[in-house]
């Protein structure tokens, strides 16, 4: 498999998932989607960063808000589920950038 098959591959099983798998959940396992999402996320870009809120954007809430309607609702949940206090002002400063 050649570099450009395997990241055709990766395209597809995104578009698999946002266009036909995601739209099934339901409200709880969207919920727990976004939730291990962000953790992982934030996470990551904390170790490796040392600063969790650098995987926040304009263009990933964009994105966020265009595969879900409910996506601001939901991220309420996902923040007061983290297990840490999640910084509302840092949020809003990465996703209007």
């Amino acid at each position: 498999m050649t570099d450009k098959e395997f990241l055709q591959q990766i395209l597809q099983a995104q578009d698999n998932f946002w266009s036909k798998e995601y739209p099934q959940m339901n409200l709880e396992e969207r919920k727990k989607y976004w939730l291990a999402s962000t953790h992982k996320g934030m996470r990551t870009q904390g170790e490796a960063l040392a600063d969790e809120y650098s995987e926040f954007s304009k263009k990933w809430y964009d994105f966020a808000i265009a595969n879900e309607p409910d996506f601001d609702e939901i991220f309420k949940y996902v923040a007061s589920n983290l297990g840490f206090e999640f910084d509302w002002e840092e949020y809003y400063k990465r996703i209007k950038k």
